[in-house]
């Protein structure tokens, strides 16, 4: 832990200009996540730590005249948590001095687009660690701070420049400076950090006039001459407030990008082949912003979680499925200034829409709200958070054949008889493909999606990353049969505003009939197919092997009841089929599962098992609204009940629709036997059968292995 210096930032890139920039451009919440290994000479083995932190930059016009920049740490990790200022009050008079350090920050001159000098703000508790640390404390101010970079007065594409420069955890040192590209205000540099045994290289985006750092990316060495080792140093920075896309720290730990890259391998080995039909559709803008609508209420908080210094949110998983397809999100802030205690972690975007919706049970730092451990956060209240979300929706297709000249834009890497391969984002834009055979026809197909050279931990491709606009991606489709051509559709890019109320939820969890918000669940009413006939034709035994049986069969087999043989039991508990989602993920097809009814039971061996299938042989779908509530009654926003003639299929539930068209999640009943749904209730709809076949089975366990 010694040799990450996790005391101090300072982000401060300030233009050098006779004109100041207004205080507020000086003013920034920062994330911060940095891996860094230590290397003794003639060593192939490291010592590796990771830090997570948020800074916050202000102008502190108390400290004297000129600028003064004040930076404080209001949350640092260490590692997997061994260090985390969350957990200080459980060390007691042990971390006074680490609070005391962190609530005071330190303080920065800046005059003429230098630093001129830096001091911890605490002019007493400077003095203690000068007493007792020395010349070290002048060292750790220089390695943690990052110098003022002195941009042009209007700088473009190809200006050079040499100056000092120091960033965290490096010594000052001498960096060529370049600019690659600007876009307005925003300015993309590259850095080459060459001097004192230091290399490195970095790309920073800087913000003009002031200079602040929009984002940063930095891959250093630094020489340990007492320790007879080296330092090697992968750091992200961006601004929390100003950094335009979702945050992507993938890359930070080289373990995890193997462990990442393992994965895709495994993927493109065992690729989970679906017919286009099979995938989630695209929808037009309106219905994607009546999506993200609901999202916006569907952020909820536990209130529990507070003793365990954690505070985990949840949302809504039905909602990010679709949006996970079409559209991405980045947090700007709390809606009129942070709450007391609470800080926003922009680290969880990096999971998506998935990631808002599920919680992480472990701690990994990634949470969307992080307490500063003063326990100064009123729990009580809903809290705020801006941001924007990008939307992408269908522009006009186009066929490419296998023999037609290359498109700019995406880039075919590769096109094999069952497999193409393209370069697709950043610059070439956002790209929907789906391959075609000779005919012209859908094929089914498996998708892989990764970032552009994902295996490759270079320093040039890590730092490279940094653009002005969003990374490449590599996307792999893979199928059963040659593809002739690809249909090739541009996504259209627009966005809209976001502001999240997050809403605590009770103790225990529990919502109660009236929390407020919205959740929604995957829809109880199974899709209808066109043929019933063939819902007996297609049943298959499956996990016999396994002394399990799982049926399943074509889509629309919810709508069937499978019932074991009279008197069907295990050592007296009675058998029953319960009906499972299953798993895309796990490869996990949806299907009827056989327990016993207490559901504890689900492995037999060495039994026959006769059982019965019945399907309906034409089904309607009801749909009951508030204008027209036929055998439904709506009570309140939220309420429905449902009348005894609705005669719907026996063992299905209904569902309570909203605006989005998904079903929400029920609440349970009142007193008054109405039953309560998690949003406002649109629409009910429902299932009825007309006519019924059935089919026999038999289903033989093998007996328990010797």
């Amino acid at each position: 832990m010694r040799f990450l210096l996790p005391f101090f930032c300072l982000f401060l890139l300030a233009a050098c200009q006779d004109n100041r920039a207004p205080d507020a451009d000086y003013e920034d919440d920062f994330l911060l996540v940095a891996h860094q290994t230590l290397k003794r000479d003639n060593s192939d083995y490291g010592q590796d730590m990771q830090l997570q932190a948020l800074v916050h930059n202000r102008v502190d016009d108390d400290a004297g005249g000129g600028l003064w920049i004040r930076t404080t740490l209001p949350w640092m990790r260490l590692g997997n948590g061994e260090l985390d200022t969350r957990n200080l009050a459980m060390l007691g008079e042990r971390a006074k001095p680490l609070r005391r350090f962190l609530d005071t920050g330190t303080l920065s001159r800046v005059e003429d687009g230098e630093i001129t000098e830096t001091r911890i703000a605490d002019p007493a508790l400077h003095q203690e660690m000068v007493e007792r640390f020395g010349d070290k404390v002048q060292q750790l101010l220089d390695q943690a701070t990052a110098t003022a970079v002195p941009l042009p007065d209007d700088p473009r594409p190809g200006d050079t420049w040499q100056a000092s420069a120091s960033l965290w955890g490096l010594p000052k040192v001498t960096a060529d400076y370049r600019v690659l590209a600007r876009d307005g205000d925003r300015v993309l540099i590259a850095l080459t950090l060459d001097g004192d045994g230091v290399t490195g290289q970095a790309r920073m985006i800087a913000r003009w006039p002031s200079g602040m750092p929009e984002a940063l990316r930095l891959h250093s060495s630094l020489p340990l001459p007492e320790q007879d080792a080296r330092l090697e140093q992968r750091l992200v920075l961006i601004s929390q407030q100003h950094y335009p896309y979702p945050v992507q720290d993938w890359d930070v730990d080289p373990m995890q990008v193997e462990m990442y890259t393992d994965r895709t391998e495994r993927d493109l080995r065992e690729p989970r082949i679906l017919p286009a039909d099979r995938r989630q559709p695209m929808r037009d803008e309106a219905y994607v912003d009546t999506l993200l609508d609901s999202l916006e209420q569907s952020l909820f908080y536990r209130t529990d979680e507070l003793e365990e210094t954690r505070l985990l949110t949840e949302g809504d998983w039905t909602l990010a499925t679709p949006l996970q397809q079409q559209a991405s999100f980045h947090l700007t802030g709390f809606e009129g200034g942070a709450p007391d205690g609470l800080l926003l972690n922009r680290l969880s975007e990096s999971g998506g829409f998935y990631g808002l919706a599920s919680p992480i049970p472990s701690d990994i730092g990634r949470d969307l709200l992080v307490l500063t451990g003063d326990g100064q956060f009123d729990a009580d209240q809903p809290v705020k958070i801006t941001g924007t979300a990008r939307v992408w929706t269908d522009g006009e297709p186009m066929t490419l054949k296998r023999d037609d000249p290359a498109p700019d834009a995406p880039k075919i890497l590769d096109w094999q008889d069952r497999r193409v391969d393209l370069r697709l984002g950043g610059d070439l834009g956002h790209w929907r493909a789906r391959p075609l055979d000779a005919d012209g026809e859908p094929l089914p197909y498996a998708v892989v999606y990764r970032p552009d050279q994902q295996a490759d931990t270079s320093a040039e491709v890590f730092v490279g990353r940094l653009t002005l606009g969003p990374p490449l991606d590599h996307l792999t489709l893979i199928t059963e049969a040659p593809i002739a051509a690809l249909r090739l559709t541009p996504l259209k890019e627009s966005q809209r505003p976001l502001t999240f109320t997050v809403r605590p939820l009770p103790e225990d969890g529990r919502p109660g009939l009236h929390p407020g918000g919205v959740r929604h669940q995957s829809s109880p009413l199974p899709e209808v197919p066109d043929d019933t006939g063939a819902l007996l034709e297609g049943l298959t035994l499956e996990g016999l092997d396994d002394n399990r049986l799982r049926v399943t069969g074509p889509p629309g087999l919810r709508l069937c009841t499978l019932t074991p043989e009279d008197g069907a039991d295990f050592h007296g508990t009675p058998l029953h089929f319960v009906w499972d989602q299953g798993s895309v993920r796990e490869d996990v097809d949806p299907g009827f599962e056989l327990r016993t009814e207490d559901d504890k039971i689900r492995y037999f061996y060495g039994r026959e098992l006769s059982f019965q299938a019945r399907c309906p042989t034409e089904v309607d779908t009801v749909t009951l609204t508030r204008e027209q509530p036929g055998c439904a009654r709506f009570d309140g926003e939220d309420g429905v009940v449902l009348g005894d003639d609705c005669g719907a299929i026996q063992g299905l539930d209904y569902a309570a629709l909203d605006d989005t068209g998904l079903a929400l999640e029920p609440l349970g009943e009142d007193d008054q036997g109405v039953r309560r749904f998690w949003g406002t209730v649109k629409e009910v709809r429902l299932l009825r059968a007309d006519g019924e076949q059935q089919r026999d089975l038999r289903a033989d366990f093998p007996e328990v292995p010797e």
